[in-house]
């Protein structure tokens, strides 16, 4: 392989991590604006989404919001480990981040809509901190499975072979790990809502 070559691989490998971060910043940006532009019928059945949402995480036992914050994040990390092994998604797999920050977007947006400035507060609580990890998650998730199916593509299609041969069982363990920080994730996650549901329930006067 060409010195040219090793230069651009070495460059696509650095710019992947600011693009999928500014994705799902994007993403972020998006569902807020979405959310702000909705006529008002429409923003009125969100937030009462929104405080559906908010009442019933108020309400779940410890483990039913350890599944429900689990099971989202578990679902786009499983997309894109399946992804990885499809030498022609890559374009799939850079919607992955974008799509996790519409949601998170959206959700915050929401709850300053339904409460104010005490929605701001329970956002930066509730949403806020399981909502990073996340996000560094997908956007992990999103990297290797790009570059899985970039090393597929080359393996089948492309004349010249990548100085990096593809590992299956490196990118197997990889997405282990990322799902057990999901797990640890939705574990403080469950715990900060439970021990503070009561504190929240008060100041947005849900009953």
């Amino acid at each position: 392989m060409t010195d040219g070559n090793i230069t651009l691989q070495r460059r696509t490998k650095d710019i992947m991590l600011p693009l999928l971060a500014a994705l799902y910043f994007f993403g972020v940006l998006m569902g807020t604006v979405m959310y702000c532009t909705l006529e008002s019928d429409k923003i009125s059945v969100l937030d009462s989404l929104a405080g559906s949402f908010v009442d019933g995480r108020l309400r779940h036992t410890f483990w039913e919001t350890l599944v429900n914050s689990f099971s989202g994040a578990f679902i786009l990390l499983l997309i894109c480990f399946v992804l990885g092994f499809c030498a022609i998604a890559q374009p799939a797999e850079l919607l992955v981040p974008l799509f996790r920050g519409l949601g998170a977007g959206a959700s915050m947006a929401g709850l300053y809509s339904g409460y104010g400035l005490s929605g701001i507060g329970a956002a930066a609580v509730l949403i806020v901190p399981n909502a990073v990890v996340t996000a560094f998650v997908m956007i992990i998730a999103a990297r290797e499975a790009f570059r899985f199916s970039v090393g597929l593509y080359s393996a089948a299609f492309s004349k010249k072979r990548s100085d990096e041969p593809v590992d299956i069982r490196l990118y197997f363990t990889k997405f282990v790990v990322l799902c057990t920080v999901l797990v640890i994730s939705s574990l403080a996650d469950s715990l900060i809502t439970f021990a503070s549901a009561r504190f929240w329930a008060v100041l947005l006067g849900i009953g």
